[in-house]
């Protein structure tokens, strides 16, 4: 069943007060008894100190840092591996190119890393989003002083179903690894488990702008009508987990559901504040078989909005447009 993962890989961006995250690592590892890899990843000198340096120092000052990277890393690894059997690894490049190209290799099934935000206001770094948009695992992002056991899962579906032929049936088996993905993450860490869907009837952009007149009794019986397709939907893909779990497990989470009238764009982040979310699951693609759109616009603004972990899933089929032998 999918949410149950086999090869983890940890990424460390710096040296700076990384035992958190993998302490998370560790504590999923174990849970799931898993392969655990640290990976340093470093930047690559910049591209033009080779313009300023003679070519014998700058391979020089190249290897100097891998192998002060490697030597810190050996230490830590030594005492990380007294809490879970772990491999580590440097590396040294583009950062979430040189990443992928290592979780393809090496049919890693999650990464988790800590955020690379450097403000307080933005909770996700543009390495953060960049494994979010185009890695083909799930991707496990936590912000400092946030990963720890976690009581409160969001799984963040999109039950909306009016789309291209095509599109219907990867949706659907989208938002039910969503639920997959969520329910063991639920289970795990012993949490409550939330579902979370936002809908609307006219977009809230065009009510407020006066450009349609709208008939309020003939607007609340489509809301009406929205609700009841999207609780059956969301009922239909419940029994279909059901059948997927160990016998009394989706009796034992208890999963709580929110059917939101409003502004995805807004409402989704805000109904996961406000039941204390630690971590949403979410899918992070956006209209699927367009070319060029790979994260749409409700899923980047409402992951710049979260002030918690986000586990991003990518749909059944999705191929990264990063290839292993592209230079």
């Amino acid at each position: 069943m999918k949410g149950h993962f086999k090869n983890i890989l940890c990424i460390l961006s710096d040296t700076h007060k990384q035992d958190e995250v993998v302490a998370q690592a560790i504590h999923i590892a174990r849970r799931h008894q898993a392969k655990l890899t640290i990976q340093l990843k470093l930047e690559a000198l910049p591209p033009n100190a080779n313009m300023v340096m003679q070519s014998f120092a700058y391979l020089e000052t190249h290897s100097s840092i891998e192998s002060n990277a490697k030597a810190w890393l050996n230490e830590h690894i030594q005492n990380w591996a007294k809490e879970y059997p772990v491999t580590g690894e440097v590396t040294i490049g583009e950062n979430f190119i040189d990443v992928i190209k290592y979780i393809i290799r090496n049919d890693v099934d999650l990464v988790i890393k800590l955020s690379d935000a450097d403000i307080v206001e933005r909770f996700f770094g543009s390495n953060d989003m960049q494994l979010l948009r185009k890695c083909p695992c799930p991707v496990w992002v936590v912000h400092r002083g946030e990963s720890k056991q976690y009581d409160s899962i969001v799984a963040a579906l999109d039950l909306n179903y009016h789309y291209p032929t095509h599109e219907i049936s990867v949706r659907k088996k989208l938002n039910l690894d969503i639920l997959r993905y969520a329910a063991r993450i639920a289970l795990m860490e012993f949490a409550q488990l939330h579902i979370v869907h936002v809908y609307d009837v006219v977009p809230e952009s065009i009510l407020r702008g006066g450009f349609i007149s709208v008939d309020e009794d003939a607007l609340q019986n489509d809301l009406e009508g929205i609700y009841a397709e999207r609780e059956d939907e969301l009922n239909r893909l419940l029994n279909e987990l059901d059948k997927e779990l160990d016998e009394g497990s989706l009796d034992y989470l208890k999963p709580e559901k929110h059917l939101v009238h409003g502004y995805p764009r807004r409402e989704i982040a805000a109904t996961a504040k406000a039941v204390g979310a630690r971590a949403v699951v979410m899918g992070t693609v956006a209209r699927l078989g367009v070319p060029g759109f790979i994260m749409g616009g409700t899923a980047e603004e409402t992951l710049h909005q979260l002030h918690c972990a986000v586990v991003g899933i990518k749909p059944e089929g999705f191929i990264s447009p990063i290839t292993i032998d592209e230079e």
